[in-house]
């Protein structure tokens, strides 16, 4: 019997210096470039998760009154740092549908899964959808990712009140053409692309003239890993082929990873050039706790920082809290409001902001 406990001690105690350790990891997700060094960007996809576990333990071994509950405060303060990149706390005072006001310009990002081209009610719900939900939502600017309308003509005739257009497709992964574009009301200035090497995935930039002031936008679509996470959850389950749904998981994230990091230092780079304020928005595909986040954020504001609430996930994911679309923003904007509406015509929420010009 003393045999058992001892070995269950054992577990326990290993389980909980995982669990710190985990945390600990989790935190130079941010700042570890994993082009060179990939493995803590695993950690960092666990943040959210790694955070209410060991505060789950500390009021635990708080209880039971264990010194071990040190330990899990220690490796938890640090992440008050980073929790309100998730989290805020705020009451959510957005008005779904309210055009931008005078000073004000309204922006949104989203990802449109090819405007539902892959399932059976593309012709019925999706296109007719999302169509009906921008126009409702009446944005100064859109930027979308995944398109499948690659041809000026056709974005037109989808959304007639935007005059000018940019857009710029790719072959994603060897298959269909994927197009980002970016819609305004406002005049543009000046188009550009920022192409990444090896890569179906794409940055566009846009230089539009908002009131007599240039704003540069930049439109990213950035390296995806490509994976189902309902299916290898299922997978996993099963005891046959649960070893290479496991590596084959594993390379996935590793390589979207390293492409990331390449994606992102090339576009930070061209940012800090910018003569003009910048908005910087799209799907990076990578959570708040990451090198892609903190490169692309830099020295401008997270919208969903300033004026979101709740705890909000842009990606229709198993897990909670997965924010991979962003919208930010230089100092000459100051976000008052940003929501993502939960429409389902995407495997994207979009995300949408209202910022003044200050």
């Amino acid at each position: 019997m003393n045999a058992i406990r001892q070995i269950i001690g054992w577990i326990c105690r290993t389980g909980i210096l995982l669990l710190a350790a985990g945390l600990a990891m989790s935190y130079f997700s941010r700042y570890v470039n994993p082009a060179g060094t990939w493995f803590f960007a695993f950690f960092g996809l666990l943040f959210p998760q790694l955070v209410a576990l060991n505060i789950l333990l500390a009021i635990l071994w708080t209880v039971v009154k264990r010194k071990i509950f040190w330990l899990h405060i220690a490796v938890i303060l640090p992440a008050f740092f980073f929790l309100p990149a998730y989290v805020q706390w705020r009451s959510g005072d957005h008005q779904p549908g309210r055009p931008a006001q005078h000073g004000e310009i309204k922006i949104i990002t989203y990802n449109v899964h090819l405007f539902g081209v892959n399932t059976a009610t593309r012709t019925l719900e999706t296109l007719p959808g999302i169509k009906a939900f921008i126009e409702q939502e009446d944005p100064d600017i859109v930027c979308l990712q995944e398109a499948a309308v690659f041809d000026t003509a056709g974005i037109r005739r989808l959304f007639p009140r935007y005059p000018y257009i940019h857009y710029r497709s790719r072959r994603l992964y060897g298959r269909a053409w994927f197009t980002t574009a970016t819609l305004s009301r406002h005049p543009v200035l000046k188009k550009d692309v920022i192409v990444f090497p090896n890569s179906g995935n794409i940055c566009i930039y846009t230089d539009i003239s908002i009131d007599g002031q240039t704003v540069r936008v930049y439109n990213n679509h950035l390296e995806s890993t490509r994976l189902d996470f309902a299916m290898s959850f299922s997978r996993l389950k099963e005891d046959t082929g649960r070893n290479n749904e496991i590596k084959r998981v594993t390379v996935r994230l590793r390589d979207a990873f390293k492409k990331r990091a390449a994606q992102v230092d090339k576009v930070a780079a061209h940012i800090a050039a910018s003569p003009y304020p910048v908005l910087v928005c799209g799907d990076f595909n990578d959570l708040p706790m990451s090198y892609t986040y903190r490169k692309m954020k830099g020295n401008r504001r997270d919208a969903f920082m300033d004026a979101g609430a709740g705890i909000p996930s842009s990606f229709r994911s198993m897990l909670p809290a997965f924010r991979i679309d962003y919208i930010f923003n230089d100092d000459y904007f100051k976000a008052k409001q940003f929501y993502i509406p939960k429409i389902r015509y995407s495997d994207h929420y979009p995300a949408v902001a209202v910022l003044d010009k200050s």
